[in-house]
């Protein structure tokens, strides 16, 4: 399971920062380890992490990307879109995170969500503040909010991610449809 979240990071990394950036990060990190066996693969928190120093980012900001990037995958996207039929549909339903992130890869662990909600804020208690799972979850949430087109604010408050919800139909969101999109011409058996 550590492969595919690597495999993950690399990609993030590859499609955001360029080839440059991964080979850069490879080789400090070969050097680092002595050898280049493995390759980017085999280190994917540290290269983050020294992605991050390279970009003289914050890693809570790289790791915020990281999990708006993962929306823009579409089997990704799929599987977080049918959790709501609007953002904040979306943001109630995150407490079955863990348990649907279990289904998928049965090996991560996610930490448990508790969610709570006003008039216009919606708060996600982590019970076991882990803030690398905090800021994933923030970039998680941001890239949502873009696809469903609503304007809120996302903000971490100590064990909490604090999301103020000022429009849900700011913008036109990406489509989205229950069933697959099939190609023309094609024959369902």
């Amino acid at each position: 399971m550590n492969g595919l979240i690597n495999r993950a990071i690399e990609e993030f990394l590859r499609s955001t920062y360029g080839e440059g950036l991964v080979q850069a990060v490879l080789e400090e990190t070969a050097v680092a380890a002595g050898s280049l066996s493995g390759g980017i693969l085999a280190a994917g928190s540290d290269c983050l992490d020294r992605a991050a120093f390279r970009l003289r980012k914050p890693r809570s900001e790289m790791i915020e990307d990281l999990g708006g990037w993962m929306t823009r995958i579409e089997p990704i996207r799929r599987l977080l879109r049918f959790s709501g039929r609007d953002f904040r549909d979306f943001l109630l339903r995150l407490d079955e995170l863990p348990g649907r992130a279990h289904l998928v890869l049965p090996d991560l662990v996610v930490p448990p969500i508790e969610v709570a909600s006003g008039d216009q804020t919606v708060w996600l208690i982590m019970l076991d503040l882990d803030e690398s799972w905090q800021h994933f979850l923030i970039g998680l949430i941001r890239g949502m909010a873009d696809d469903y087109g609503a304007l809120c604010l996302i903000a971490a408050d100590d064990a909490a991610i604090r999301v103020d919800i000022w429009d849900e139909q700011f913008a036109e969101g990406r489509l989205f449809s229950l069933q697959a999109m099939v190609p023309a011409g094609t024959v369902l058996s």
